[in-house]
């Protein structure tokens, strides 16, 4: 996908658990995570109940887990709540920091656009001897963030950055 402007197709999957088929109660922790099949164009979004998942739950081969995330069932309070808080969001982000696939890297820098948007992350700069990574800053508290560059051109950003904060639905709550 990198550099293309095809779009991030995310799936979302029933609310609950994908080990168990145990359906999350209203406050309960879990692991969203998001499952890359090999051959489909789409990421699907299952939900593992974090006892399942500290067990050892994952996708089967030859699914794999392209990032994960903690959140937790019931928070939603609008009818079309964000699939991925903020906050999850920059959970997601962080945990991709170190990606070496390029399909990772590419949403990486996805996500840090859109947490730039959000006001979660402030650019500062480029590295001087690392060509193509950006420098960014946390807010609150500064934490650095490098993220490298997929070289995706501006139409593809625009197009892939709209399609993902609309299929993840981010702006409806405004943050």
């Amino acid at each position: 996908m990198i550099g293309s402007s095809a779009p991030y197709d995310i799936v979302r999957r029933e609310e609950a658990c994908a080990a168990t088929g145990r359906v999350f109660a209203p406050g309960e922790k879990h692991v969203a995570v998001l499952v890359e099949t090999p051959g489909e164009e789409s990421l699907a979004r299952v939900l593992y109940s974090t006892e399942a998942w500290d067990r050892g739950a994952r996708p089967e081969a030859p699914a794999r887990v392209f990032g994960y995330w903690k959140r937790i069932a019931g928070e939603e309070t609008k009818a079309r709540s964000p699939i991925v808080s903020p906050e999850e969001l920059f959970d997601l982000f962080e945990q991709l920091a170190d990606a070496e696939q390029p399909k990772q890297i590419a949403f990486r820098y996805l996500i840090a656009l859109l947490l730039m948007r959000k006001r979660r992350l402030v650019y500062d700069g480029v590295v001087p001897d690392q060509p193509g990574v950006l420098r960014l800053k946390g807010r609150p508290g500064g934490e650095e963030h490098l993220v490298a560059d997929p070289g995706m051109d501006e139409t593809a950003i625009a197009e892939a950055t709209e399609e993902l904060s609309r299929v993840m639905q981010l702006d409806e709550d405004g943050a």
